[in-house]
């Protein structure tokens, strides 16, 4: 029998401190809306049955310790986080096929000075028309802020469920946003070629970034009794630079980022998608126990765990290969060997590698969670 409430179970965890088994938070967006039969166009166009669809999951499976994402998906793509090229089900996809990323250049040389001269998001609102979204350019403001609005109002929804909201506003380093806007070939050519220009313009996005973040954390927090928990910070494009690019383009923003969440009281969590496993050392600089390291499976949990132990705790990392291909026989079986060795000693969040693929077996899923529930060795 459970002998901790999800909050304190949680609590416990990012601290490294003993729990009673580890907290379970997937994160679980396009399997619910496929498991109960929203086509995923309307999972972007109607936020209600979006989220309709993530609750009605949630109860299907037994529920879980927090809501990881409660909200459903949107016509803005990754707009409220970045201008990203994204092509969407019902307009560029046939409608019920999953977003897709759609890299190319919509971001020019330039437009880093327009960055230092007139901010972030003045650059944003030149950059949209280029993204290929359904919105048209003038109705952007007003979008972003419903879109806002209606994060708040699930969250609440959770709420009155009895629902804890883990996941509250979400921020990128100003590499990652440079990458998605200039793609990845163009971001490495400007490294070497105008590398001056994109220091003085991640400057620029890192204060926006963080102000931006601790605004929205603080706002959801006087809305909210229980949450969100933590500050969404995302990454994966930085693991694709030298070791030398990466210690002058993205450790310095990522720790900036993290010093200053904290600073503010909010805790981060770094969901960071690709091989970090090269880079672990660097978490070592980062306060104890007060950060969380996400990882999606690409990185090594286990050695993450050898290098971290005793300093942060690890989130994840059930394979999407595994939740689609798998046994439910070898779902238990990979969350017991999670617990076991990156639970031990503390300090272990399990959850998703990353989102739960859309098309998931709903039997390994609820293996995931089961087994979470079930399996307390320590």
């Amino acid at each position: 029998m459970d002998e901790m409430d999800p909050r304190q179970r949680i609590d416990a965890a990012i601290a490294l401190q003993p729990v009673d088994r580890a907290p379970i938070i997937p994160l679980i967006g396009y399997f619910a809306a496929r498991h109960k039969g929203l086509r995923l166009d309307i999972w972007h166009k109607d936020p209600e049955a979006g989220r309709k669809a993530i609750e009605d999951t949630w109860d299907d499976l037994g529920g879980w310790d927090a809501v990881g994402l409660g909200s459903g998906g949107s016509e803005l793509g990754f707009m409220p986080v970045a201008p990203i090229p994204v092509k969407l089900p019902g307009y560029a996809l046939p409608n019920d096929t999953i977003m897709q990323i759609d890299e190319h250049e919509v971001m020019l040389p330039e437009d880093y000075d327009l960055v230092v001269e007139q901010g972030w998001m003045a650059t944003v609102m030149k950059i949209f028309p280029k993204i290929a979204s359904p919105i048209p350019p003038q109705d952007l403001p007003a979008r972003i802020d419903a879109f806002v609005h209606q994060g708040v109002k699930d969250m609440l929804a959770w709420e009155a469920r009895g629902t804890l909201n883990f996941i509250g506003a979400i921020g990128l380093p100003p590499v990652e946003i440079f990458s998605f806007c200039r793609s990845i070939q163009q971001l490495v050519f400007d490294l070497y070629r105008r590398p001056d220009k994109v220091l003085a313009a991640a400057e620029v996005v890192v204060d926006e970034q963080i102000k931006a973040g601790i605004g929205a954390m603080m706002g959801m927090k006087q809305a909210l009794k229980w949450g969100p928990r933590v500050l969404f910070v995302g990454g994966t494009r930085a693991t694709l630079l030298s070791p030398k690019l990466f210690d002058k383009f993205a450790w310095p923003y990522i720790e900036r980022m993290v010093l200053a969440y904290l600073g503010a009281g909010i805790t981060p969590m770094l969901h960071f998608d690709s091989n970090w496993t090269p880079f672990l050392d660097y978490f070592k600089r980062l306060p104890p126990k007060q950060v969380i390291l996400e990882l999606d499976s690409a990185t090594d949990i286990f050695k993450a765990k050898e290098v971290l132990r005793g300093h942060m705790c690890l989130m994840g990392d059930v394979p999407a290969t595994l939740l689609k291909l798998g046994t439910p026989d070898q779902v238990s079986a990979y969350v017991r060997k999670l617990i076991d060795v990156v639970g031990e000693g503390g300090g272990f969040i399990l959850s998703t590698g990353c989102d739960c693929p859309v098309d998931a077996k709903f039997e390994n899923v609820k293996a995931m969670i089961d087994t979470g529930k079930t399996y307390y060795p320590h």
